[in-house]
């Protein structure tokens, strides 16, 4: 059976709770498998157990931070802000530490459940490079106030055309934690005095505002609902299908095809987290490469040119290079770029160095309609951006296994 993009889906949407960890997302991983062996991939489900909840996860990181904070209002005895101080460091190491996957602190005390990655090979003999193609099957949890599709578009639209960037939502969290540890230190060095008092706290209110903010922000996407997540990003599944689909019948001739579907995406990105714990060792960083796709069904295609939460890290130059290459030979001349500053699978190999990229489908303003609201159904989609955005990175794979860089 051929790859219908738009069917799969629709099949995979209708899974209903298909949030990372849920049955759902079991549901269409179990489909997913089933599906890639039948186009002819050697196929398994990795399983693995993560705390998947990261609103809960940052929720708490806010309320100690603020709670911290709070302590530091009592200067004696003296140790009462130097220890405020070092929990505060730990609060901000720990939310660094999970915003850039390199580690989990907090996080790892928060139950874990289990969930899976789909992984498929196209079998073939000895291979020059490895290209692995993913996207992400599980959807997203939102809330009433957070995920506003009005308010984000403005917000969106703001910064693209006063700063022609994108809006960074979680540096201005950490900055508000490391302002608590600032102003602990300092009542640790000078304990008394108007002076010192007043500067502390006008710094604490700002960053306990912020961090409140932040909390109520959390909470409201712990106490959401599940969502369709078509676009974001069964539709990334569906073109990794095809993708798959047409190497299989016209094999590449340097490079082996291995197709990743990752659960907990929307956990931030734990899935691929746990693939590159299982198989970083055995990966060769300078012949492997990821190419990632999300959210590929609204606007025209994108390919970004950097990724953070907090540092924004280039993408590979060489994946880079060979997409500005497609778009100046006329093929893709609609192509444009961006600069991520959320999270994609496409972040978890790339801090830990190796060459990655994620390709994107936004709207004029830089953004996704529909994104984590309940309205991200198949019938909302626009099937062609997928197709395109799956063509773009078909041409990519053969340029890749070309040697051309």
């Amino acid at each position: 059976m051929s790859v219908d993009m738009m069917k799969e889906i629709e099949t995979m949407a209708a899974f209903p709770l298909r949030g990372p960890t849920k049955p759902g997302e079991r549901q269409a991983a179990e489909y997913l498998a089933g599906r890639m062996k039948e186009i002819g991939l050697q196929t398994k489900i990795e399983g693995y157990k993560v705390s998947p909840h990261y609103y809960w996860v940052y929720f708490t990181h806010m309320v100690l931070a603020i709670a911290a904070g709070v302590a530091t209002i009592w200067t004696r005895p003296a140790w009462i802000p130097w220890t405020m101080a070092a929990v505060l460091a730990f609060i901000a190491l720990s939310f660094w530490g999970d915003l850039t996957t390199k580690f989990h602190l907090i996080r790892n005390v928060i139950p874990r459940y289990p969930s899976q990655n789909v992984v498929g090979v196209l079998p073939g003999g000895p291979a020059k490079r490895r290209i692995i193609v993913s996207a992400h099957i599980d959807a997203a949890k939102a809330g009433q106030l957070v995920f506003n599709p009005d308010l984000d578009e403005k917000v969106a639209k703001f910064y693209k055309e006063k700063f022609d960037s994108t809006p960074n939502v979680m540096m201005p969290i950490l900055l508000t934690i490391l302002g608590l540890l600032a102003v602990a230190v300092v009542r640790g060095i000078v304990p008394s005095g108007a002076a010192m008092w007043t500067v502390t706290w006008i710094i604490q209110a700002v960053c306990s505002l912020g961090l409140l903010v932040a909390a109520v922000s959390f909470f409201d996407i712990g106490v959401g609902v599940y969502v369709p997540g078509a676009c974001d990003n069964l539709s990334g599944i569906a073109g990794c299908m095809s993708i798959c689909e047409e190497v299989v019948q016209s094999p590449l001739a340097n490079s082996e095809l291995i197709f990743v579907g990752f659960g907990c995406e929307e956990a931030i990105m734990m899935g691929a987290v746990q693939y590159m714990k299982k198989h970083g060792k055995e990966l060769d960083k300078e012949n492997t490469y990821f190419i990632n796709l999300e959210s590929i069904g609204y606007g025209t295609v994108r390919y970004g040119t950097s990724e953070g939460f907090i540092r924004v890290r280039p993408y590979s130059r060489e994946l880079i290079a060979i997409a500005e290459g497609l778009k100046a030979s006329g093929s893709f001349d609609e192509v444009g770029t961006y600069e991520v500053r959320l999270g994609t699978d496409a972040m978890v190999p790339l801090v830990r160095g190796f060459k990655a990229i994620s390709i994107f489908g936004f709207n004029e303003n830089n953004f996704v309609p529909n994104y984590h609201t309940p309205q991200d159904t198949p019938q909302n989609m626009d099937i062609r951006v997928t197709q395109r955005a799956r063509d773009f990175a078909m041409a990519m794979i053969r340029e890749l296994d070309k040697g051309r860089g």
